[in-house]
């Protein structure tokens, strides 16, 4: 695995290690350019590694956020956990993209939109219709109302139990086609489908939730795997 491939809480560690390690060199170092009064050449290397370690933990931070808010977590909530209002926490994190002085993209949350499927109809099956409606733009909250939702998952519910996982999750454009480049495909504006297996203790459904350009859910389906053809989106 490379460096680049590596997940924010990962490479946080391995560059922790590497302090660690560096730290021990640094007492070495230090001892013998006492003796010998000449510099080791690597009296920036402490810096350098710092900065690493800065911008790791960034990475993580915000991964961490974004994990919170797939999970159902409100951005008060999340203020509440930073000390912050939400108004301040979401300025830092959920804030529409930024470009530094080269023109390149800064702070853009990059949804991982199979998760996030999954984790709508966990919700769903956990009774948490707020935690999913934080999710929705507001046309879509307003006609997907909690009335609306809950009676049709009590349907699905009454009908083949309750849920015990989501499986064969992909994200799809809305014509069906597998989305490769999640990343670059997420800014189109024609938007995508996630779909999943609901796969309840007595029969399976097929769920499906479409997004806008920015991760926000636009509409949910659940049907039966034999209707998966001809649907809306």
């Amino acid at each position: 695995m490379t460096e680049a491939e590596l997940d924010p809480l990962a490479k946080l560690l391995k560059l922790a290690n590497q302090a660690s390690s560096q730290a021990i060199r640094t007492d070495a170092d230090r001892s013998a350019t006492h003796d010998s009064g000449q510099a080791s050449g690597h009296e920036t290397a402490g810096i350098e590694l710092a900065l690493e370690i800065e911008q790791a933990a960034a990475r993580h931070l915000r991964n961490s956020v974004e994990t919170a808010r797939v999970r159902g977590a409100s951005w008060q909530q999340i203020g509440d956990a930073f000390g912050v209002s939400r108004q301040a926490v979401y300025k830092r994190f959920g804030a529409p993209e930024t470009h530094d002085s080269r023109g390149e993209i800064m702070n853009k949350p990059i949804v991982d939109l199979q998760a996030r499927t999954e984790a709508v109809f966990q919700m769903l099956s956990e009774d948490n219709y707020a935690g999913v409606k934080e999710l929705m733009t507001f046309s879509c909250s307003r006609v997907l109302t909690k009335k609306k939702v809950t009676a049709v998952w009590n349907q699905v519910v009454a009908a083949t139990g309750p849920l015990t996982s989501c499986t064969d999750t992909v994200t799809q454009t809305s014509d069906g086609r597998n989305v490769i480049l999640q990343q670059i495909n997420q800014l189109l504006s024609g938007g995508l489908v996630g779909q999943t297996m609901l796969n309840h203790e007595a029969g399976d459904w097929l769920g499906r939730v479409a997004y806008n350009g920015s991760g926000k859910i636009t509409g949910m389906l659940i049907v039966s795997p034999l209707e998966k053809h001809n649907l809306p989106f």
